[in-house]
């Protein structure tokens, strides 16, 4: 996912993460959630049961249901890239 389309990401000064595709043009920006989930992405290699697992330590939380952000979140940008 990070290297699809030339895709660059940066986390900006306010803390939120912005992807960028300098081929279309297209911004988005994601919130806190978002960026948490994309850096844990980027250390567990895009594995998401790993990157779930990393994130529902550190929140104290079931790791399935993080799971299943993370997916849903994956497929928002998958589509959106079609």
């Amino acid at each position: 996912m990070g290297h699809d389309h030339g895709l660059i990401a940066s986390v900006q000064p306010d803390g939120y993460l912005e992807l960028f595709v300098p081929l279309t043009g297209k911004r988005h920006r994601c919130g806190p959630r978002g960026t948490t989930m994309w850096l844990a992405l980027q250390r567990s290699d895009w594995q998401t049961e790993v990157a779930a697992e990393e994130i529902a330590v550190r929140l104290g939380v079931d790791p399935d249901s993080i799971r299943c952000d993370i997916e849903a979140w994956m497929s928002h940008f998958r589509e959106a890239g079609e």
